[in-house]
């Protein structure tokens, strides 16, 4: 493996190590209830990232696929109807099949237009939701599983989730793909004159983001045992997974996973302490940050240490500098000068 290659690949693989390892060392559950939420959000602002971030489409309509990839996957679990795992997987493929039913007529508009209608059909398919039978309506679905309740078991299987949307997110992020869509988000137009085409890779990336958020709203809902429409197509569910890219870094590999440990750890703290006031706070958090760091917390950490190159450059010329500078003599006699004169 070459010395790039090791740079881009040694500190997920060595995060994932340590992950891996972890409730090993006999952490408390609260402590791996928080880690298993943060890894949960990591995934849906991963996938977001891959609509919002690389081709710049900002949705706010991600808690559909959430609380379809949720319902989803609580029925399919619900009395041991199917594997768990082959659920999640359902789960996903549900959320990806309505993100084409949604991106078809969507993705015709561009701009706050798009925003809009994300919003519009989010808070449609909510009160749906809350009307139908099967999902248990404003009551919730509760999910019953016939083998016991594993904490590690739940844990493992959103760390590896979060680990497999950060790996589709590195691939996409280096190929083709993910060159096409970062070029529908610098220029539409001049992306549709070099071949790219703005509308397929639109849809196929949000299908990916979606395939991803619904898994990741699966994996929840069989944790949590209990769903309802309010809480998982509730329109706090989609600032949050539109606010965690933006905190960490639009359009980076890196900045979703740290946006996804921000709102992780503090999350479950501003909705105790603030739960009248929380989306207040996330809005002003989200003002705070496009008006003074527009690239996030990885922008941040990036001109910082362009600041300290540029000291440590500054003073390293300098005592070049002064290695170059001529001795006194030298300036009073020429360069060629003997000694004694």
């Amino acid at each position: 493996m070459t010395g790039a290659r090791l740079r881009i690949f040694l500190p997920p693989i060595a995060l994932l190590g340590v992950l891996l390892l972890l409730p090993a060392f006999g952490i408390q559950p609260n402590a791996v209830r928080l880690l298993f939420v943060t890894f949960v959000w990591m995934t849906a602002s991963i996938a977001w990232n891959l609509l919002g971030g690389f081709a710049g489409q900002v949705s706010f309509g991600f808690a559909v696929f959430y609380g379809v990839g949720a319902y989803a996957a609580a029925i399919l679990i619900d009395g041991g109807r199917l594997n768990p795992y082959l659920a999640l997987v359902a789960a996903g493929m549900t959320a990806a099949i309505a993100s084409v039913l949604i991106g078809l007529p969507t993705f015709r508009l561009r701009g706050p237009y798009f925003a809009i209608a994300t919003i519009g059909v989010s808070e449609t398919v909510r009160v749906v939701a809350t009307n139908l039978e099967f999902t248990g309506g404003a009551s919730g679905y509760r999910i019953t599983e016939p083998r016991p309740f594993n904490q590690a078991e739940h844990y493992y299987t959103a760390l590896i989730v979060a680990a497999l949307a950060f790996a589709v997110s590195l691939f996409i992020s280096r190929h083709k793909f993910g060159l096409g869509l970062i070029a529908i988000n610098q220029d539409e137009d001049a992306a549709a004159d070099t071949g790219v085409n703005p509308f397929v890779y639109k849809l196929k990336a949000h299908a990916v983001a979606a395939f991803l958020t619904g898994v990741a709203g699966g994996v929840f809902a069989r944790y949590a045992a209990f769903i309802h429409p309010n809480g998982v197509f509730g329109f706090p569910i989609s600032v949050q997974i539109l606010l965690m890219p933006v905190i960490g870094g639009l359009g980076t590999v890196w900045g979703p996973v740290i946006g996804g440990v921000v709102i992780g750890v503090i999350e479950e703290e501003i909705v105790a302490y603030f739960p009248q006031v929380h989306l207040l706070i996330y809005g002003l958090l989200l003002i705070v940050i496009v008006l003074f760091e527009p690239g996030g917390i990885l922008g941040a950490i990036r001109r910082l240490q362009r600041w300290v190159r540029r000291i440590r450059d500054r003073q390293a010329g300098k005592r070049t500098a002064d290695a170059r500078s001529k001795k006194p003599d030298e300036v009073l006699w020429g360069a060629g000068s003997g000694p004694g004169r």
